[in-house]
This record gives C-alpha cells, sequence and structure tokens, in this order.
C-alpha cells in the first residue's frame, strides 16, 4: 500500500500545482464548486447540493490556484469511526496532472488518526478512478447494483471501496 503523497512546503498546497492552495470552502463557495462539477461530472451536484452538504457539517475541501479558479474539491461526511467520500472532481483542464491523487493524498492525511475506515463508491466504468484508488490503498468490498443513473436513460453499477486507515501512517504532530 502506498502512503498518501507528502507535501513538505505547505501541508495546504500541493506541489503539483504551483500557487494552489487547499482550504474548506465556505458557503459563498457553492456556485463555483457547481460550476466546476457540472464541468468534471456527467450528473453534477449543484450549488443547493453543496450548501446541504456544507449545511449537514460535511468538509468540503476545494483546491484554488492563486487566481481563485477552483482546480479541485473533495467533499466527505465523517460519522463516529467512519468517513466517505461523497463527490470529488477535478476540472477538466486540470487532470491527468496527479491532482486527484494529491487531493485525496491530502484528505486522507486529514482524517488518520480521526477515523478507522474511509469508503466511497465508484462508477464501475471508472477505471482511471478506480485504478488511483487501489493505487492508494483502497480495495474493492462490492457492488450496487444499478446505482448510477446513465447519460442514455439507463443505470450503471457502483463500485464500492474502503481504506484502512488504521493501515497509514500517523501524519507528524
Amino acid at each position: 500500500m502506498n502512503p498518501p503523497p507528502d507535501f513538505p512546503n505547505n501541508p495546504l498546497s500541493p506541489a503539483v500545482v504551483a500557487g494552489a492552495r487547499l482550504r474548506l470552502a465556505r458557503v459563498d463557495d457553492c456556485e463555483a464548486l457547481a460550476g466546476l462539477a457540472q464541468s468534471a461530472h456527467s450528473h453534477p451536484w449543484s450549488e443547493r447540493q453543496y450548501r446541504d452538504s456544507m449545511a449537514s457539517g460535511h468538509r468540503v475541501w476545494l483546491l484554488e490556484h492563486e487566481a481563485g479558479e477552483p482546480i479541485a474539491c473533495c467533499v466527505v461526511s465523517q460519522l463516529l469511526d467512519e468517513a466517505e467520500i461523497l463527490d470529488i472532481a477535478v476540472a477538466p483542464a486540470w487532470r491527468r496532472r496527479g491532482i486527484a491523487r494529491a487531493l485525496l493524498g491530502q484528505v486522507i492525511q486529514r482524517l488518520v488518526g480521526q477515523t478507522a475506515r474511509l469508503l466511497l463508491e465508484v462508477r464501475v466504468s471508472n477505471t482511471p478512478a478506480r485504478s488511483l484508488y487501489s493505487a492508494l490503498g483502497f480495495v474493492e468490498d462490492g457492488v450496487r447494483r444499478g446505482y448510477y443513473p446513465t447519460a442514455v436513460g439507463g443505470r450503471e453499477d457502483a463500485v464500492l471501496m474502503s481504506l484502512d486507515l488504521h493501515q497509514m501512517p500517523q501524519p507528524p504532530a
């Protein structure tokens, strides 16, 4: 299992994007988050869904360029000893640069010591994401049949994955 990426310069500024910063999103970021989701997903979250998620106490991590441009986001729900990634999006112009790996690495680092297990689900057809999650140490736990809607009106299975955070190195104090 590979440990999450380490960013020695600034734990909130992944080195994969010079000048970028990672921060918790605010309610006034919801419009930009929805725009990011619209560009990244076939069935994107709406501004309202991001607002509701924040109101529910979910953490919404936003990676933004120094000019304020949203690059990526990750929504995490945490309850007792489990956390779940509800949404992750990378703007198309920023893909294939290691940003999703870096973002997930940062999220994982923040969860180690706070929770025992990190869960997610991913479209069975999303081979690049499944490969990334596996490379980060996630294992496939099962399948939800017909979970996701498709663009042509059908349904697609979701692969359930989990990461045992007890196996991850503790972040430095």
